[in-house]
């Protein structure tokens, strides 16, 4: 049988380097860098984000809030027919977003609570 040369090669490559590689990038980094700079110049005034037709509203919301995590801005978004309208966080956006959180989590608890046992009626003598 004759030798066969295969075609797999391998290449060592550090360990931290494999990692970063393993994920991919998340998001383009000119996009990254965007809204970086745009969060991060709002004050006092919203920015709308026109979206192009190919991607999803939810998927560049949660981009936003993202980036906005990664620079510790507090940051407010809303849907908007075509795009995205977002402003920095006020001390009121934040309170409205707690009693919001607040309520949709008591009504997921009492939907996973399983319903009381019937109570059994006690025959008079």
């Amino acid at each position: 049988m004759a030798s066969e040369d295969l075609a797999i090669q391998f290449e060592d490559v550090p360990l931290e380097e494999a990692r970063r590689m393993g994920r991919g990038p998340r998001m383009d980094p000119a996009l990254y860098q965007a809204l970086k700079s745009k969060i991060q110049a709002l004050d006092g005034a919203a920015a709308r984000l026109t979206l192009p037709e190919d991607t999803s509203l939810t998927t560049m919301k949660n981009r936003l809030l993202r980036v906005a995590a990664d620079v510790d801005v507090p940051l407010t978004v809303r849907r908007v027919p075509g795009g995205l309208l977002f402003w920095r966080s006020t001390a009121e956006d934040i309170a409205q977003a707690s009693e919001v959180a607040g309520r949709l989590q008591a009504t997921r608890k009492a939907r996973h609570e399983p319903p009381a046992a019937p109570q059994r009626r006690r025959r008079k003598a």
